[in-house]
């Protein structure tokens, strides 16, 4: 979920111009700022990018709001942005929190004790035992049961091994669910990546190479085909124009709708995943 504001000055402004690769502040001490301005109690994270062209606010479900500032913007900027967007916030914030999704300062890790891949279908039970360990080591028990060892009170730890095992899952069913969608709509694609991406669901080339954000196996098989679709549409149209949605839509009617639900599926991620990153 996210929202944009343009920085100060628009596009043209020389100051950003001239300072494109230097943060104008301490992100940390700016993101304490921010969050003293939030119309509800969130963490807030604040990250500066190159290639930003504006101001972005994302509601980041189990994790709270991200701030991502074209660099060269001052924390004023910033600031006039979480004040123009309080009011969705605020309802981003009372949806998140209906779901039990919505991140909290003092907020605890919560290991989970289930693995759901729902695009596919595919669960696994997840069982915990603290070893004197330096990290943790995940061991499938079974074809629905994982254990993980070693420091299990760590998050970052704990995170880190869960979405691995996760990631290799989703790979071969995302690569195999792509190759199926290209057969039944005769679009081909010239190769195939599964990473983890930080803002995107997918990507494709000019070559025709597609690259899949493994996070997509936890989204409704829907929202996940869409985006298979979508990428091999762009091996004919590699852009957003009139005739890349016409041949959208012929192969998933309905697309646009489906595609305004896609913009705001990151609740569907579960909030441990955060901690991985």
């Amino acid at each position: 979920m996210q929202a944009k504001t343009s920085p100060e000055g628009g596009r043209g402004n020389s100051k950003i111009a001239s300072a494109r690769q230097k943060p104008l502040f301490d992100p940390q001490v700016v993101a304490a700022a921010l969050a003293k301005r939030l119309p509800r109690d969130l963490p807030v994270a604040v990250r500066v990018s190159g290639r930003a062209k504006n101001v972005v606010l994302r509601m980041l479900p189990g994790r709270g709001l991200e701030v991502v500032a074209p660099a060269g913007v001052g924390a004023r900027s910033l600031e006039q942005a979480i004040d123009a967007r309080r009011d969705w916030i605020t309802a981003v914030c009372d949806k998140l929190a209906a779901e039990g999704l919505v991140a909290r300062p003092s907020q605890t890790f919560a290991r989970p004790t289930r693995l759901v891949l729902t695009a596919f279908d595919r669960e696994w039970g997840v069982s915990y035992a603290a070893r004197e360990l330096t990290g943790c080591r995940l061991t499938v028990r079974g074809p629905g049961e994982v254990a993980v060892s070693g420091a299990v009170d760590q998050p970052a730890a704990v995170a880190g091994v869960l979405a691995a095992f996760c990631r290799d899952r989703a790979e071969g069913l995302l690569r195999a669910a792509l190759a199926e969608v290209s057969r039944e709509s005769g679009l081909a694609y010239a190769g195939a990546t599964i990473r983890a991406q930080r803002t995107r669901w997918g990507s494709c080339t000019a070559k025709g190479r597609i690259s899949l954000n493994f996070t997509l196996a936890f989204l409704p098989w829907e929202l996940c085909r869409l985006v298979l679709y979508h990428e091999l549409c762009h091996t004919v149209e590699l852009n957003h124009s009139s005739r890349f949605w016409d041949l959208l839509e012929r192969h998933v009617p309905g697309c646009r709708a489906l595609d305004a639900r896609l913009s705001a599926a990151r609740h569907h991620l579960p909030g441990w995943l955060g901690a991985a990153e």
